[in-house]
């Protein structure tokens, strides 16, 4: 089974069975999304941050760029959240962006806490049908990870994403 962006349910599963027991689930994804109602089944808090993705005359780039870091800043410095799932939210981001949001996370997140990333796999970053897309290697994510205090939890690398589950 399928949420609508090519990732399957087993991995929002094997992330859910790694979390802390009891706590709030930071999502970036729509709050009638089906991981939403899949973290609310499983009885955690989840809170919402709205990402403007809209791209009718707009390009999509800036606009998810600017909500994401708006919204970034908006997150208190206080540790709340057991985890964070952001799958396919921040490929739109260019690296040094990526590395603000990586450490707003981790400010953010409780001790032992997770967070779920996914990019696209690849070695050159593209722009097509209005969205730019920053694709990463193996390598080149775990040296981005490597100028955060994240440490990596597992990786993955399939159907061209490569997914990723970081431990404060």
């Amino acid at each position: 089974m399928y949420d609508g962006t090519s990732i399957k349910l087993e991995e929002v599963n094997n992330f859910e069975k790694k979390l802390l027991k009891h706590g709030k689930i930071l999502t970036l994804k729509p709050k009638g999304d089906i991981i939403n109602s899949f973290f609310l089944e499983k009885g955690h808090n989840v809170e919402h941050l709205k990402v403007d993705s809209k791209s009718n005359d707009e390009i999509y780039e800036v606009i998810a760029k600017e909500s994401i870091i708006k919204t970034m800043r908006g997150l208190k410095d206080r540790e709340r959240f057991i985890g964070i799932w952001a799958l396919d939210t921040l490929l739109h981001l260019d690296r040094l962006d990526l590395y603000y949001v990586l450490n707003k996370f981790y400010q953010v997140l409780v001790e032992k806490g997770l967070l779920y990333l996914s990019f696209r796999s690849g070695e050159k970053d593209y722009f097509k049908e209005g969205r730019w897309n920053t694709c990463f290697t193996e390598k080149e994510l775990i040296d981005l990870v490597g100028f955060t205090d994240f440490d990596i939890l597992e990786m993955s690398n399939q159907d061209d994403y490569i997914n990723v589950i970081l431990k404060k």
